[in-house]
């Protein structure tokens, strides 16, 4: 009997416990690993076999030639904290044969769990000490939805929506496109002039001109990690005179990010996703039922336990029995009257 009322004891417990750990599990593992990364060392790169660009030292057009940009990310786990990460990304395009054609670079700090910009930690981009980033800086959120969402673009010094496009499947997983339009987007640039002979204005006479960038940018996004799987940049930039009547396109290229970077990152998504469907679904629902089932057979065992001899109620049905039978070992009865005279 006391081993029956311990295994129901036990039982109770298990099913106590395995409730508990359900809820830990689903309500503070799972939210503490939505925690992008402080550290960061990674290349990624986007090429075209067929690009356009304008040499400003020759002052001459190239055409038709393979370009190549590499992007170059690292992080500052010395500035960076629980709740902030601040990286540092370098783009260089270039032909094949290593010529330059353009660089840029920026430090960005951004939440670790939104992935939105925060304005600290000598954020800059380019030339620019105090450019006050805002929106979705290098990851969407964990759990992207199909909206738009503010990305911050460098080149335009703003944030740009991305718009949600559709979803797709890239190399065995499922995402999310999201698409950026730029149109007519003055670039902030050094001040810069050229002759009027490649503006096609005739002449050597030189004429300010500024930059402005038109075209797409498109990005396929793994929603569960926010992880940015591939991107596609469909871009022409310019250089008009203020007036618009001179011109020449600097750049025109449709790049995209080369496959062996896309196949390293879906299989990182993966990976991400593979963790989130065992942590937030799997091991809390298996906890969280086999717990109940526990609880279950731990309150049936004690229902069957069967009250200890001596009890109160014991002494209860023992004092109904005596009394049925007389009084059992109590006074003796009271003797019958005789019938007078007798």
């Amino acid at each position: 009997m006391i081993d029956q009322r311990l295994r129901g004891v036990l039982l109770l417990a298990c099913g106590a416990f395995l409730l508990t750990l359900a809820a830990l599990v689903r309500l503070y593992i799972y939210p503490s690993g939505l925690v992008l990364p402080a550290e960061q060392d990674r290349i990624t790169k986007l090429t075209t076999e067929s690009g356009t660009y304008f040499d400003t030292a020759t002052l001459r057009t190239h055409r038709g030639v393979p370009l190549e940009t590499v992007v170059a990310r690292y992080g500052d786990t010395v500035r960076s904290t629980p709740d902030v990460a601040v990286w540092t990304e370098f783009v260089s395009l270039a032909t094949r044969d290593g010529r330059r054609v353009d660089y840029h670079e920026r430090r960005a700090a951004f939440d670790r769990r939104t992935g939105q910009a925060v304005n600290c930690c000598e954020n800059y981009v380019d030339e620019n000490a105090n450019p006050a980033p805002r929106g979705q800086v290098f990851r969407w959120p964990f759990g992207a939805r199909p909206i738009a969402y503010p990305v911050y673009d460098p080149l335009v010094r703003r944030p740009v929506a991305a718009r949600f496009e559709g979803i797709e499947t890239l190399y065995g997983v499922r995402v999310n496109r999201y698409a950026q339009r730029l149109v007519n987007e003055r670039l902030v640039q050094q001040p810069m002039e050229l002759p009027g002979s490649v503006l096609g204005l005739g002449g050597q006479k030189p004429f300010p001109v500024d930059a402005h960038l038109d075209g797409t940018r498109t990005f396929w996004v793994e929603p569960e990690s926010g992880m940015v799987i591939g991107i596609r940049e469909n871009l022409v930039k310019t250089l008009r005179t203020p007036d618009g009547r001179g011109r020449l396109v600097a750049l025109a290229a449709d790049m995209r990010t080369s496959e062996g970077d896309e196949r390293w990152n879906a299989g990182e998504a993966e990976q991400f996703r593979r963790w989130t469907t065992l942590v937030n679904r799997v091991l809390p629902l298996s906890f969280a039922v086999l717990g109940a089932l526990l609880l279950v057979a731990g309150l049936r065992v004690q229902a069957r336990v069967p009250a200890p001899e001596g009890s109160e109620d014991g002494d209860e049905d023992g004092l109904s029995e005596r009394a049925e039978d007389g009084g059992g070992g109590g006074a003796a009865a009271a003797p019958e009257p005789r019938p007078a005279g007798g």
